[in-house]
């Protein structure tokens, strides 16, 4: 038998554990910095190519989202340094809601961060540039040849949250996997992806913690030879929850709770690897970005949020901000929303989408490609805000518009955010996957 083609692939990790008091963000009712670290939260990445035909690199990290100007810093930081391409660099987060606050939505809270907490934010994204650059220069230098395949397996603990408005909604419950051994089989680092929020734990819960992702990766390497590095990114979860979840009553389930959901994980990885299901992959990825404007549905009435302002909460934070954009003329129309497009020769299409987008958008896109042919991940290189298909866009809710308020967005966008998204990542897909 003819053996795989081999690929120059390497791996590293680093601590971005937060040393000092910050608040955790996800939920609007903590109010104070956390009160201890139960995981380590770990930045990740995978390295492929060489010097000559350039590096590709993909860096996961246990953190709610990442924001698109700290991607900016790690890709300039990378080209300058090793002349990465800001194409071939893809940064996915694992929305984890157990994690330090970043920057991406501090209006979020009901009790506003002072002015120390800000600052305690800013010190953390500040350092997370040189983390990320350290972590993937660490992984160029262990590139060595490897083996390289994929599959999908299936794990069932998410649930799509929005019964109230559509009974039984969609879900996602596929699990791509991407093994990585050396020439002769033993393993280096493996992949997967799970589209559902990391909400296992709620607010009670007041401590660093990967929720069912970190317990995943930490199960999965446990099951691994010495050495190797689990990786998980999330796919598109933003109206997917683990289940169950929260424990008001009892929160230390959830810990227990995000232990199972993460052994779950770890046991369909042991299965797959164990199996004759993956195929290999033959060439190193190469990236595709470019950028689309979504627009916004319209703008706020400055009266209205003068009235909000003057209350408390989560909504008088969210107004305040807005009130400062519009009296400065700063209030954006639209944003620039980054779509990424990697592709392993013309055996596997991995799609990369910016913020929290909902399950329809991983649905079409295999129906449409072929979901043998394509991986695709949300939470990645950005964190604007929620990103709603047309459908919960006309069925209303928190993901189609309060959500927004979070993310110190004017207001909904307008009914072709799925279309403009949904062709832009056509136009990059290489033609043998059109």
């Amino acid at each position: 038998m003819k053996k795989p083609k081999l690929i120059e692939v390497g791996v590293a990790k680093i601590e971005i554990t937060p040393v000092r008091p910050i608040r955790l963000t996800g939920y609007s009712d903590r109010d104070f910095p956390f009160s201890g670290v139960h995981h380590k939260l770990w930045g990740k990445a995978l390295a492929f190519g060489n010097s000559k035909d350039g590096y590709s690199l993909l860096i996961t990290l246990d953190l709610l989202g990442i924001p698109g100007r700290i991607t900016e810093h790690v890709r300039k930081e990378l080209a300058r340094e090793m002349n990465v391409r800001p194409e071939n660099i893809t940064i996915c987060a694992s929305h984890t809601h157990s994690g330090p606050q970043i920057g991406s939505i501090v209006s979020h809270f009901h009790k506003p961060l002072s002015p120390d907490e800000l600052a305690e934010v800013a010190l953390y994204s500040q350092g997370l540039v040189p983390k990320l650059k350290e972590v993937s220069l660490q992984a160029i230098r262990t590139i060595a040849p490897a083996r390289v395949s994929w599959g999908q397996g299936e794990v069932g603990f998410a649930v799509n949250r929005r019964e109230h408005i559509k009974p039984n909604g969609p879900v996602d419950h596929a699990m791509p996997l991407l093994k990585i051994t050396d020439p002769d089989g033993k393993i280096r680092a493996v992949l997967v992806s799970y589209a559902c929020h990391a909400v296992t734990l709620g607010p009670l819960n007041n401590v660093v913690h990967g929720d069912w992702v970190g317990e995943a990766q930490l199960q999965i390497e446990q099951s691994l030879p010495d050495g190797a590095i689990a990786m998980v990114s999330v796919g598109c979860g933003a109206d997917q929850n683990s289940n169950p979840r929260m424990n008001t009553k009892n929160p230390e389930m959830d810990l227990e709770n995000a232990r199972i959901q993460g052994k779950s994980i770890a046991g369909e990885v042991s299965r797959l690897i164990a199996s004759s299901e993956l195929k290999s992959l033959t060439e190193a990825p190469k990236g595709v970005l470019s950028n689309v404007d979504l627009e916004f549905a319209g703008m706020p009435d400055p009266m209205k949020l003068a009235e909000d302002a003057r209350g408390s909460g989560r909504t008088s934070n969210y107004s305040n901000l807005m009130l400062g954009k519009m009296a400065r003329s700063e209030m954006p129309e639209k944003i620039s929303y980054p779509i990424q497009v990697w592709n392993f020769g013309k055996d596997l299409a991995m799609i990369f989408l910016a913020g929290e987008v909902v399950v329809d958008y991983s649905l079409r896109l295999k129906k449409q490609i072929g979901k043998d042919r394509v991986w695709i991940n949300a939470y990645a290189n950005d964190m604007p805000c929620y990103i709603p298909s047309l459908r919960v866009l006309k069925e209303g809710g928190y993901e189609a518009e309060t959500a927004m308020i979070g993310y110190e967005k004017p207001s909904k966008f307008k009914e072709d955010v799925e279309e403009k998204i949904i062709n832009e990542v056509n136009r990059l897909l290489p033609q043998a996957f059109r």
